[in-house]
């Protein structure tokens, strides 16, 4: 039992003045609403003066009018309602369960069936993608199945988008992408970054690797890439030849170093034939006498 700081006519009264509720009424005393529902257990008098407890609902954040209005603004659909008012479905589905002007303005929102008129009309929108033509109508890709089972007018449509599709280009072996861009597009952002993958994909407004999906696609663009690419070598050689005439030695350095290895400027002394028999010898000397060895151990140990 909780611990009886105020006497029974205290909580008696305090209940009275809170009109039974007993959270004001444990406002009035200054205690815990535990502690005042412990008494009201305990004593059947003091439960007789507390108001009593309505179901448990969603709590009242919203007015039962704001989400029947909600409602009718999203045509009944409860979810697009619930996005409306910045809440979970669940809620809106309790509104409808404990208030009734909310389910009558839910009824009245009702039927919510899609003409045939609607479904074609979202098919030759989305182009006959099926994801695309259910987010346009506001429903799940399902639910629009059923709609194109239901319907032979969206099943003709159907069949004419898929075929047209099926004309289109060749898919793409492996990771497939949307047509946003045309090849022209992706050629021109190349050439103003100069052949970078990156600098075109920053240009398009893309990742890299729709840029390289184009380059291994279309050949146009791969020779467009290529050609980017060797016109910066040349570039970069036209600035090399420019360090050297200028005498800079680390320019005169890289070009010894790579194009006159065959006249001996390389980092790594090259091996005389002399000097790569002996190596030679030397590693099959110490091969046979690794032999030797192993063998006179094998034949001590069966002496012994």
């Amino acid at each position: 039992m909780a611990n009886r700081r105020f006497t029974l006519d205290q909580y008696a009264a305090a209940l009275r003045q809170a009109g039974g509720s007993r959270a004001a009424a444990a406002a009035i005393l200054g205690c815990s609403v535990s502690a005042i529902h412990c008494i009201v257990l305990s004593h059947p008098e003091l439960k007789a003066l507390c108001s009593p407890r309505t179901p448990a609902g969603p709590p009242r954040r919203y007015s039962p009018e704001q989400v029947a209005g909600a409602l009718r603004q999203a045509g009944g659909n409860q979810s697009q309602a619930a996005r409306l008012l910045g809440c979970w479905k669940q809620t809106v589905e309790a509104y409808v369960k404990r208030y009734p002007e909310v389910r009558a303005a839910l009824d009245a929102c009702r039927p919510r069936l899609k003409s045939p008129e609607q479904i074609v009309d979202a098919l030759r929108q989305a182009g006959g993608h099926r994801g695309q033509a259910a987010q346009i109508l506001g429903i799940t890709r399902g639910n629009l199945y059923t709609y194109i089972k239901r319907y032979p007018a969206a099943q003709e449509v159907c069949a004419v988008l898929d075929q047209a599709r099926r004309k289109g280009p060749p898919p793409l072996v492996g990771r497939t992408y949307a047509r946003r861009y045309t090849p022209e597009m992706v050629i021109e952002a190349l050439r103003l970054a100069a052949g970078s993958k990156a600098g075109a994909a920053r240009k398009l407004g893309c990742t890299r690797a729709t840029v390289d999906a184009y380059i291994k696609r279309y050949p146009q663009v791969r020779e467009q890439w290529i050609e980017n690419r060797e016109t910066l070598v040349d570039a970069a050689e036209s600035r090399l030849i420019e360090a050297i005439d200028r005498g800079e030695w680390r320019a005169i350095r890289f070009i010894l170093l790579t194009l006159g290895k065959d006249r001996g400027y390389t980092m790594r002394p090259t091996p005389t034939p002399a000097q790569s028999a002996g190596d030679a010898l030397r590693r099959r000397h110490d091969y046979y006498l690794e032999e030797a060895r192993r063998i006179c151990g094998d034949e001590e140990e069966q002496d012994g």
